[in-house]
């Protein structure tokens, strides 16, 4: 069994890609043109970011901002 990937939900993905690739190294695997997702090339797991926007957008329920999820 393995970690397929994790997903941060956030308000600016271009933001938060660029800061992730400054503070850790990692380079950007992905990113939608419309800077809404994108994922960081980090090999089997993928390590991605989607904003809030777009997680409502599609029905889903992202936790409120600084509030720790389960």
């Amino acid at each position: 069994m393995f970690l397929r990937d994790a997903i941060l939900h956030i308000f600016d993905g271009s933001v938060s890609l660029a800061v992730h690739r400054a503070a850790f190294g990692r380079e950007t695997g992905f990113v939608h043109d419309s800077q809404d997702y994108g994922e960081h090339a980090t090999g089997e797991t993928k390590l991605a970011f989607s904003s809030r926007a777009l997680m409502l957008s599609v029905g889903k329920s992202p936790p409120a901002a600084g509030t720790p999820s389960a």
